[in-house]
């Protein structure tokens, strides 16, 4: 049965706006428009009346693409003039990609309708 909760649509929304000023402090600010669009959807989703689980999914398989091919996002580097903050943005960077992997793939498990 499909059962997506409302916290885990509302976490992943934060952890998406977290990462879009993440990666704009980090001076990327292709990728953080990418992620502030997905942020955007993400509250579509929330506020909507009517849960749609296709939506969901969609917006969930289009941020894991972010993740494939050379110039991913799983490969960025993010830049500024001060090294220590450059090491606490990088480091920021990971943990937060890290959690953003976890948060899809539980969306994506819960998405899934098994039959018995």
């Amino acid at each position: 049965m499909q059962k997506i909760e409302k916290w885990r649509l509302e976490e992943l929304s934060r952890v998406l706006k977290h990462l879009a000023e993440l990666l704009e402090n980090g001076d990327n600010r292709e990728w953080a428009n990418v992620f502030f669009h997905f942020h955007q959807e993400s509250q579509g989703i929330i506020t909507s009346r009517k849960f749609d689980i296709d939506q969901t999914i969609k917006l969930v398989m289009n941020i894991k693409n972010c993740y494939s091919g050379s110039s991913s996002f799983s490969n960025l580097v993010l830049y500024h003039e001060d090294e220590k903050e450059k090491i606490s943005l990088n480091q920021d960077l990971l943990k937060t990609r890290a959690r953003l992997q976890k948060i899809l793939a539980a969306i994506e498990d819960r998405g899934v309708e098994y039959i018995s």
